[in-house]
């Protein structure tokens, strides 16, 4: 996950000094691609700083909350393999939600038997027997954490698409602004005129 938030970064960053070098890109594109971008081209170094250092952060709590999931997960599968003598090679999530369900391989298989659902009967690579029902809950406990975890992760990324769509719309009314407000000046014998334009 770290290394395509990487790349994307990079990937952004590359396509937009390409593209800057040949035309004028609109201060809402900038901003699109990287918040504070499109504030900074139009000379508001505050509202720039605020969406780059929230940009900053956003990202940041992201690759936190994948790392510290990633972590997790590897911490409830060597506690499987180590309590309920599974080998952890090629499982996919919903073998990690079902032994964390039921004490062993064959119970799991009978009750699934029960109700007909063959499709989800285990063949024998999948074997696993917890120790006790406390080591079941312990690993349920550290699956459900890191599942936790990556959903956040996953919301946070929501955030920063957000943190986009708000830095890209305030780039475009502060252009629209800008287009639409003229200062001018005039000085003369023993005057200056200042006139201040809006078009609506």
């Amino acid at each position: 996950m770290q290394k395509k938030i990487i790349s994307i970064i990079i990937f952004i960053f590359f396509a937009v000094t390409l593209k800057a070098g040949k035309e004028k890109i609109h201060p809402a594109i900038k901003s699109a691609l990287i918040p504070g971008f499109g504030e900074s081209s139009l000379s508001r170094p505050s509202q720039s700083r605020f969406f780059k250092l929230l940009e900053l952060t956003l990202w940041s709590t992201c690759i936190g909350f994948y790392k510290f999931s990633k972590h997790e997960k590897l911490q409830y599968q060597s506690y499987a393999a180590k309590y309920a003598g599974t080998n952890i090679e090629e499982k996919n999530h919903k073998y990690w939600v079902d032994i964390g369900n039921y004490l062993s391989l064959e119970q799991h298989n009978a009750e699934h038997l029960r109700w007909r659902q063959i499709n989800d009967i285990y063949e024998a690579e999948y074997y696993w027997k917890w120790k006790s029902k406390g080591h079941m809950a312990k690993f349920e406990e550290m699956r459900i954490r890191s599942d936790k975890l990556s959903k956040y992760g996953e919301y946070t990324l929501g955030i920063i698409t957000l943190n986009h769509i708000v830095s890209s719309i305030n780039s475009l009314y502060l252009s629209k602004v800008s287009d639409n407000l003229k200062l001018h000046s005039s000085i003369q014998e023993n005057n200056i005129e200042l006139q201040l334009l809006f078009k609506f």
